[in-house]
C-alpha cells in the first residue's frame, strides 16, 4: 500500500471530542448537537482525528475528534475546533469492509521504510491521523467503502513520491 502525498492548508475542524473507545456515540452526539445548532462547513466532508501519543500527554477518554471542516472566518457555536496543521500529509486509502484497522501494518511499514525521508509530526504535541470521510466512502456496510487515512509528515530529505495540491 503506498500513499499519496498531499499538501493541506491549515484547517480547522469543529465538533466534538470524546473517548475513542466510543467513537460512533461520540459520532451521535455530535450529529445531534450540530443538527441542532450547524455551522459554515468549508467542504462536505466529515473527519475523524485521532491522537495516540507525542509529547504531550492526552488526558484519559479525550483521544478522538470528530466533525466538519469550519469555513474560514466561521462562528462554530460552541463546537471544540482542532486545527490542522498546514503540510504534508501521506494519504492511504482503506477499505472498509476490511476493518478500519487494517492498513495499520502497511502504513507503519512504510513510515519505517521512509523513515530517512520523512517523519511523523505532531499537532499541539500529539501524534494523530485523520480519518476522511469524503465521496469514496460509501457507508460502513458496502464492500466497495474506502475511507482516507492522512499521516501528517514532516520531509526530513528528497523525497520520491508524487505530490498533489
Amino acid at each position: 500500500m503506498l500513499p499519496t502525498i498531499i499538501h493541506k492548508s491549515t484547517m480547522r475542524v469543529a465538533g466534538l471530542t470524546g473517548d475513542g473507545a466510543r467513537t460512533g456515540l461520540v459520532w451521535e452526539d455530535f450529529e445531534r448537537r450540530y443538527a441542532a445548532s450547524p455551522f459554515a462547513k468549508a467542504d462536505e466532508q466529515a473527519y475523524e482525528i485521532r491522537l495516540y501519543g507525542g509529547s504531550r500527554a492526552i488526558e484519559s477518554g479525550m483521544d478522538i475528534h470528530v466533525g466538519f471542516a469550519a469555513a474560514v472566518g466561521a462562528d462554530t457555536g460552541g463546537f471544540a475546533v482542532f486545527e490542522l496543521p498546514a503540510g504534508e500529509y501521506a494519504v492511504f486509502d482503506v477499505r472498509v469492509a476490511d476493518g478500519y484497522d487494517s492498513g495499520n501494518a502497511a502504513m507503519d511499514k512504510w513510515l519505517a521504510d521512509n523513515a530517512v525521508e520523512y517523519s511523523e509530526r505532531e499537532a499541539d504535541g500529539r501524534l494523530f491521523v485523520v480519518e476522511c470521510y469524503n465521496e469514496k466512502f460509501k457507508g460502513g456496510g458496502e464492500p466497495d467503502s474506502v475511507v482516507e487515512i492522512w499521516v501528517p509528515i514532516i520531509k526530513t530529505s528528497g523525497g520520491r513520491y508524487e505530490h498533489k495540491i
